[in-house]
């Protein structure tokens, strides 16, 4: 297990479950971190859709299976880790028609051929809410974190950072798979191959990218590799996304099955449509203190954002977002967007006007 402390590296963010307390009768089990990750496989295993509640610790040797719906949710007041000792997969989701969540766990040194976090090869849905995958490997194909092949997997302000693949270092998408992603930070993640980037579409996958950050991984940012029968589709709304050369890598003839709208990007784009409101900057990122991805005064992220929608009203930190709100993963703080607006006022009415005639 390579987890370092109670801080990961991505800044000295620390991702908690705040979900608040959770009554003992609402827990189909009740779990402490002794060593033995059988009881969670065994809870997994119960009809009924059960409520796996986890105690605060590490749970070592976690290389779980679902084939029934179920939800694990750490119910403790520190992080809920669930390793796999790079001995496997941490979750594997393989049965059809079932729905499994994830409230406030870390996962982490997961190995496998593809997805060392979780794999999700049926039509089914994951769910991983206020979770962090970090530290996984793709060994041969794609998914350091995520490997998805049908069904839908869900993030909601989650972090996916320091994982893996020769392939999509992140989050790969292949077959109908399909991915709504939601105030979350994808950084800090290496593929091995050049210029794949943290999060791949191909053949018929598509994602929806919203109020999220993809920032300082390896390659290109969300790279689109249309193979098979089917299009790739992506709609990115009020994100930040870098990448190098190309923050979204697509074909000319696969352009128009993309869309960007109020969103910071850098790098190229391509042929791929974008609204006014986008534009292509360096965020401007607060990298020295916690939170190393909220912008700081003048980012070109601050009152670009939509919030509106499912999930949107926070930021993944928790912060209630602004009714200006930031593009990107991280709210501004309040101090931050009104010296913003009051200097895009000032540099407005300093320009000269044009005459009429």
């Amino acid at each position: 297990m390579t987890l370092r402390g109670a801080v990961l590296a991505t800044g000295g963010a620390v991702v908690l479950w705040v979900g608040g307390a959770v009554p003992a009768s609402a827990c189909t089990v009740r779990l402490k971190a002794d060593g033995n990750t059988a009881a969670i496989q065994h809870a997994l295993d119960r009809p009924g859709n059960p409520l796996i509640c986890l105690e605060s610790g590490v749970y070592k040797g976690a290389r779980l299976v679902a084939a029934r719906s179920a939800r694990i949710r750490n119910v403790g007041k520190d992080r809920v880790v669930l390793s796999a000792g790079s001995q496997g997969r941490v979750l594997t989701v393989m049965q059809a028609g079932i729905d499994v969540v994830l409230e406030g766990i870390t996962l982490t040194d997961g190995k496998a051929p593809r997805g060392g976090g979780v794999a999700l090869d049926a039509a089914s849905r994951v769910t991983l809410r206020d979770c962090w995958l970090t530290q996984n490997t793709a060994t041969s194909q794609g998914g350091g974190g995520i490997s998805a092949s049908a069904g839908e997997v869900v993030l909601v302000r989650s972090r996916v950072t320091h994982n893996v693949a020769d392939i999509a270092a992140a989050i790969d998408l292949t077959g109908t798979a399909k991915a709504r992603i939601v105030a979350s930070l994808i950084a800090d993640n290496q593929p091995t191959a050049t210029g794949f980037g943290p999060l791949r579409l191909s053949d018929a996958a598509s994602l929806d990218l919203r109020l999220s950050t993809l920032a300082y991984n390896g390659g290109n940012g969300v790279y689109l590799q249309p193979s098979g029968q089917g299009r790739t589709r992506a709609t990115l709304d009020s994100v930040i996304v870098m990448g190098k050369p190309d923050a979204v890598a697509v074909s000319r003839t696969e352009a128009e099955h993309v869309t960007v709208s109020r969103s910071v990007l850098h790098g190229a784009a391509g042929y791929v449509p974008k609204d006014l409101a986008t534009t292509h900057a360096l965020p401007g990122f607060d990298l020295v203190n916690a939170e190393r991805y909220r912008p700081i005064v003048g980012s070109a992220a601050i009152a670009r954002g939509r919030c509106s929608g499912a999930d949107a009203g926070r930021d993944l930190s928790g912060r209630l977002r602004s009714a200006v709100c930031s593009a990107g993963a991280l709210e501004a703080a309040p101090d931050v967007t009104r010296k913003t607006l009051q200097e895009r006022a000032k540099a407005a009415q300093a320009q000269p006007k044009e005459s009429p005639w």
